[in-house]
């Protein structure tokens, strides 16, 4: 499978927060407004500012163009992180109260979407990606198994893979993969 534990730690090491910006310095406005500007420990450029809420919010720009936005804070009141890259496409990282990601999706530029769930442990990792064209593709992997089921536009279903995954899978994913029958 595409993500691995490994990667999991590395996106959740990358989650910039104020207190790991270096060479921080704060300018304000005549309204009071904070900017702080500053860089990562990689070297890259950061611009710290509070969105209308005063919730903090790192803006890191990467060399290639990306931006990152690292929010202390989103809607449900948790970590995330968005990327835009400089070829259109975004990845957005959804953490839980103690930095650990949850949920990754990646739209990616041809308008395809992946969409992954990781288990607090990081040792199952279950996928979905939603193709514009070829149907719904779910994957699970866990340790050295892996499943894959395929569930084309036509309504047809190809798996592959571990048969206690595809059974997960099936569970999960009922409401896409209600009366499939497995090969």
């Amino acid at each position: 499978m595409v993500m691995n534990l490994e990667i999991k730690n590395t996106i959740e090491s990358r989650f910039v927060s104020q207190a790991s910006v270096e060479n921080l310095c704060f300018i304000k406005d005549e309204e009071g407004q904070k900017l702080g500007f500053g860089s990562s420990v990689s070297g890259n450029k950061i611009v710290i500012t509070e969105d209308s809420k005063g919730i903090l919010v790192s803006i890191e720009y990467l060399a290639d163009g990306t931006k990152i936005y690292h929010m202390e804070k989103d809607s449900k009141g948790l970590p995330a992180m968005h990327e835009f890259r400089a070829d259109g496409s975004e990845i957005i990282y959804l953490f839980n109260a103690n930095f650990q990601l949850e949920k990754m999706v990646n739209i990616r530029e041809t308008g395809d979407k992946v969409t992954y769930w990781f288990s607090p442990d990081g040792n199952q990792i279950i996928s979905q990606e939603q193709r514009l064209k070829g149907g719904i593709v779910f994957k699970a992997s866990e340790f050295n198994q892996e499943a894959i089921i395929w569930l084309k536009n036509d309504g047809e279903t190809i798996c592959s893979g571990a048969e206690a995954l595809i059974k997960h899978l099936q569970e999960v994913f009922s409401k896409f993969l209600d009366g499939m029958k497995t090969h």
